[in-house]
């Protein structure tokens, strides 16, 4: 039982799931559900939790842990469970998506869970058994935990689910060895941007990030958005539910770029709308440092009295005027008055229904339905983009490589051939039919020049016929002219130039997915199997 891990991705799943209702006091919940799942009895297993750690009431954060420790089965596993956003539970999940996945300004959920992990990790140190560490987290969760997993870098498996992303400037701001590594890299006084600083962590957190995956839902809203510092750490991308069901809008994103190249019209909206973006952004910062947690933490429950008394006392609420102004300035101006703007709140009213799959009860009602596809993400350097793979495919691509190779390189062989060996032949029989006749002909003179005569070529000498003697020919032929050989050569070096092209497409591609999934054992064996079909082909 040591080779596999207590819990599968579907129990997983559920635990998740009953993470919303909080796992404190829920042994016999699940018992009840691994004994379903597993058809057997779970190991001896404790619960800890954030609320009974007192931990993140401030905050709004909450997560658990479970730890299940059987010594004579040589099990040690953690389990960290993180719930996301529940605006009507905890107006502190609204506040921290805000401030810190947006903004990347607050650090005060993060810090929650460093801390319930510290303490978790003090409770069950001492053991002789290796402890492995598994970590889920559904929105806001999924970004927690895989944060979590970067800053600690010991988690065997990571899973995020409809998650929210990474925010790379909290990673710079929590670790310090990756500070540390960017001032190595670009230097301490260097200003970066967002896609610097990826690429960056792409780098530095390139073996953190094969144990990461992610599980969406096709269609649901948060993987869709893209903002300045949001990224979406590891390799594998599981969707679920309807594959034809359409992406929901990027708000970070201006939906008419293609026309933006040429059109001068949306090259001006481009720049309006993403400047709206970062100046909301900007004024999500600009509330973090001028506005007391406290009280952003308050508002649901004394809004009223909050704007009142900023009424009354203005100058004492200097800072949260000018953070009010500078937002409905964003919002209002640039963005809704924006045709792209416009174009995004039509497009998103008209997909309002598909908010919905966001929920953790979507997501486990997909997963048990098993309708899923499994994709590859791929940093690319080029675009600065993370690139979404379709493995299944792509090992298709690989075999059409392989076989084009091998048809090209036959075809070259053939070209070669007929360059060297049957073009001289044709040539040579050609000289050899024609040294015949020349010789033919030079054996009977007379017949020659009467063939001659006949032809119009009169050789007459005072109206008498002239009899040859003898006939002779110039024997010696011109070689070839390369004019003959250079298309069939410039066939041949087209052929050896896709021919090389798809060679270094197969060797990046084993190099790259042999180095990215190693941490997934069965498609690392896949991979290795396929290297040596197609090396053998």
């Amino acid at each position: 039982m040591a080779n596999h891990s207590v819990l599968n991705n579907s129990l997983r799943n559920k635990l998740t799931q009953l993470e919303y209702k909080d796992l404190s006091g829920k042994e016999k919940e699940i018992k009840k559900i691994y004994e379903e799942t597993m058809g057997k009895e779970p190991p001896n297993f404790e619960i800890y939790s954030s609320t009974d750690m007192k931990i993140g009431k401030k905050s709004g954060f909450d997560g658990a842990a479970i730890h299940f420790y059987d010594k004579k089965h040589h099990i040690n596993e953690i389990y960290y469970i993180f719930r996301g956003t529940e605006p009507s539970k905890d107006f502190g999940d609204v506040v921290y998506d805000a401030l810190g996945i947006g903004a990347g300004k607050s650090n005060k959920q993060i810090n929650d869970a460093l801390e319930m992990y510290n303490e978790v990790e003090k409770k069950v140190e001492g053991s002789d058994i290796e402890i492995k560490r598994y970590g889920d987290g559904h929105s806001l969760g999924g970004h927690l935990i895989v944060t979590l997993g970067l800053l600690t870098k010991n988690f065997v498996n990571i899973r995020g689910l409809n998650d929210a992303p990474v925010n790379v400037k909290q990673l710079k701001d929590l670790d310090k060895d990756f500070l540390e590594y960017i001032n190595r890299k670009r230097g301490a006084s260097r200003r970066l941007s967002s896609n610097d600083l990826i690429s960056l962590a792409n780098t530095y957190y390139e073996k953190e990030a094969k144990r990461i995956s992610h599980t969406w839902v096709k269609g649901e809203p948060m993987h869709a958005q893209s903002f300045p510092n949001s990224w979406y750490a590891g390799n594998k991308v599981t969707m679920l539910g309807d594959l034809d069901t359409e992406e929901m809008i990027n708000i970070g994103k201006y939906p008419f770029q293609k026309e933006a190249k040429w059109n001068p019209v949306y090259m001006i909206d481009q720049f309006r709308y993403n400047l709206g973006v970062k100046t909301i952004l900007g004024g999500l910062g600009f509330v973090n440092d001028h506005v007391k947690q406290e009280t952003l933490l308050d508002l649901p429950n004394k809004s009223e009295q909050y704007l009142e008394h900023i009424k009354k006392y203005p100058f004492l609420h200097l800072g949260e005027i000018k953070a009010g102004v500078a937002l409905g300035a964003a919002g209002g101006v640039n963005l809704l008055t924006s045709p792209g703007g416009f174009s995004q709140v039509y497009k998103g009213i008209s997909q309002r229904d598909q908010a919905k799959l966001h929920g953790i009860n979507y997501f486990v009602k997909y997963t048990e339905a098993n309708t899923m596809k499994t994709y590859y993400q791929v940093f690319d350097s080029g675009s600065q983009e993370e690139i979404l793979l379709d493995y299944e495919q792509m090992k298709k691509f690989v075999y059409y490589c392989a076989n084009t190779i091998k048809d090209k390189e036959a075809n070259s062989n053939a070209l070669k051939q007929y360059l060297h060996s049957e073009i001289n032949e044709v040539f040579e029989a050609k000289k050899k039919k024609l040294k015949m006749k020349i010789s033919r002909e030079e054996a009977s003179p007379q017949s020659f020049m009467e063939k001659a005569d006949k032809d119009g070529a009169t050789l007459a000498w005072f109206g008498q016929k002239r009899v040859a003697e003898k006939v002779t020919f110039d024997k010696t032929f011109d070689p070839l002219d390369d004019s003959v050989f250079t298309p069939v050569e410039e066939i041949i070096s087209s052929i050896q130039e896709e021919v090389t092209y798809y060679q270094k497409f197969l060797e990046a591609f084993f190099q790259n997915f042999e180095k990215m999934m190693e941490a997934d054992e069965s498609v690392a064996s896949d991979i290795k199997s396929m290297k040596k079909v197609v090396g053998g082909i």
